[in-house]
């Protein structure tokens, strides 16, 4: 869910450093024939079984309300894949003739978690039983081995694999329920009920919840209760949705991570921050930005005790930068990306780079990474320790959008990206911890040139790491000095007046340095 932003930028990112990520990662495509194209679902797994619900058949949404999210995507079946053996079951979601929990099972955009052998789906968006476009206020708990029996069996459901709860709290989509000390704990989010459209107009209401929300749930199944505990608000923070949540360690202690999300509160971009989350305290990192997968896409975490650093890797999606020739680019449209980044923490520092190895195309936002159960983990994190100096496959990758283009969405060709069918395997092979990983610059000024394209009146707009002094200079694409000056700024946000440019209408470039940092922005003057 977008709305029209149009810049195009481009970071001076010409200093680079080797990373220590101690990997090289190998993608091998794997074709299962049924497979459904299929992105936005949520999933769980049983010795080697996947239980796949919910999510869209087609791409990226429309821009028409009448045509968005409309009935011919929802995915309106069970689907059992297991790549090992490389076969599909399926069985219809009418077959619990429950209008009610099938209108949710076949939502996109839910909040699901697996905890042993039940799969907790909360939320999700698509239309009701009575064809209404709304978010789903409830909690489905899923028997996962059963269910999985009876499909694979007989292609039906039975409707003892399931437990529903309702409750209004519960109607969010596009956060993330993570389950960690016992408890449940569903992060951002947002509640969206009518039918979308991306300029704002009144067809839908939309309230972002700014919080996490702790539950319990007791009994044995199908007995269950739920205690709901109290939430922990963020107005900020938490005022994000569609993004990465992973769990986290330092060896010892476990706790989970927020990342990037849209749209901030005062721009229609993603969040550059990551938050760590630690039982009820929130901690912005500090000294941080992450550049890279800024929409959900897949993501596998290890951590190295050897290198006492944890790692997180994100494999393509959406995202505000991208390279292109080897330099960084940023693009206000947030496209699709072809980029794996790799996040490191490291004595309480984090730094990010990006893998020598991309997406085979413009694939991951709304996939999912399925991990190896045969592998050494604990919270789904991998320890790294434990593979070796061979090609260790660490699981696998299954659907999302995969798009033709970079930026489809205001390009008129939203109806030609699709559901991806293909499954990737993900390979992870040891090396010097030298490889040709991509440190990126540790900050950006953000600079943004408003309006775009300018006329009469030329202001930017940056975020400057001290006070001090700001040079600016005005370049025709030649390189031309057009006009330059300096400014002295604040720590934090400034505004650039520049004036009236006494140049002829066409496309210059703004590159502003302070503090030892420089950005440089393309505009168009008119």
């Amino acid at each position: 869910m977008k709305r029209l932003v149009l810049f195009f930028l481009l970071l001076n990112a010409n200093v680079f450093a080797q990373s220590t990520f101690p990997f090289d990662i190998v993608l091998e495509a794997v074709n299962i024939t049924g497979a459904p194209g299929l992105q936005s679902y949520s999933k769980a797994e049983h010795n080697g079984d996947w239980l796949i619900l919910g999510g869209r058949t087609d791409g990226l949404h429309q821009r028409q309300p009448w045509q968005s999210f409309d009935a011919a995507g929802h995915h309106v079946n069970a689907v059992v894949i297991n790549p090992d053996s490389s076969t599909v079951h399926w069985a219809p979601l009418s077959g619990l003739s429950n209008d009610t929990l099938e209108a949710q099972l076949s939502a996109t955009n839910a909040n699901f978690v697996q905890v042993g052998d039940y799969l907790y789906i909360l939320g999700g968006y698509g239309l009701s039983a009575s064809s209404v476009h709304i978010t789903h206020p409830m909690l489905t708990v899923i028997d996962v081995p059963s269910a999985i029996a009876s499909i694979k069996s007989n292609g039906t459901l039975n409707s003892s694999d399931f437990v529903v709860f309702s409750d209004e709290d519960f109607a969010v989509t596009g956060g993330k329920l993570m389950h960690l000390d016992g408890k449940f704990w569903l992060v951002g989010g947002h509640r969206f009920d009518g039918q979308y459209n991306p300029m704002g107009h009144n067809t839908y209401t939309q309230s972002y919840t700014e919080e996490i929300l702790p539950f319990t749930v007791s009994g044995t199944f199908p007995n269950l209760s739920i205690s709901k505990l109290n939430p922990i608000v963020d107005t900020d923070e938490l005022h994000r949705r569609d993004y990465n949540v992973t769990y986290m360690t330092d060896g010892s202690d476990y706790y989970f991570n927020i990342w990037s999300g849209v749209f901030q509160k005062t721009a229609d971009l993603p969040y550059l921050n990551a938050v760590e989350i630690h039982d009820t305290n929130l901690t912005s990192v500090p000294n941080f930005s992450q550049y890279l997968n800024h929409y959900h896409c897949p993501s596998l975490s290890l951590y190295g005790q050897d290198q006492g650093a944890m790692y997180t890797v994100f494999f393509g999606g959406i995202a505000q930068y991208y390279y292109s020739n080897g330099t960084m680019m940023q693009d206000n449209n947030v496209p699709f990306v072809n980029t794996i980044g790799i996040v490191e923490k490291r004595a309480g520092t984090y730094s990010e780079t990006k893998s020598s190895t991309t997406m085979p195309g413009l694939l991951g936002a709304g996939a999912e990474f399925f991990l190896g159960t045969d592998l050494v983990q604990n919270h789904h994190i991998l320890q790294a320790d434990s593979i070796g100096t061979d090609t260790t496959w660490a699981g696998y990758i299954y659907g999302g959008i995969s798009s033709p283009a970079a930026n489809v969405f205001f390009g008129g060709m939203t109806n030609q990206s699709s559901a991806s069918s293909t499954i990737y395997k993900v390979g992870l092979v040891r090396n010097s911890g030298l490889s040709l990983n991509e440190e990126l610059p540790e900050s950006a000024l953000e600079l943004l040139v408003a309006p775009n394209p300018s006329k009469e009146l030329l202001q930017a707009q940056f975020k400057a790491l001290e006070s001090g002094l700001a040079k600016y200079k005005v370049l025709s694409l030649d390189g031309k000095v057009v006009a330059q000056g300096s400014q002295k700024v604040e720590a934090g946000k400034n505004l650039l007046n520049l004036g009236h440019l006494k140049a002829a209408a066409g496309n210059y470039i703004l590159q502003v340095e302070t503090a030892g940092q420089q950005q440089q922005i393309q505009f168009s003057w008119n």
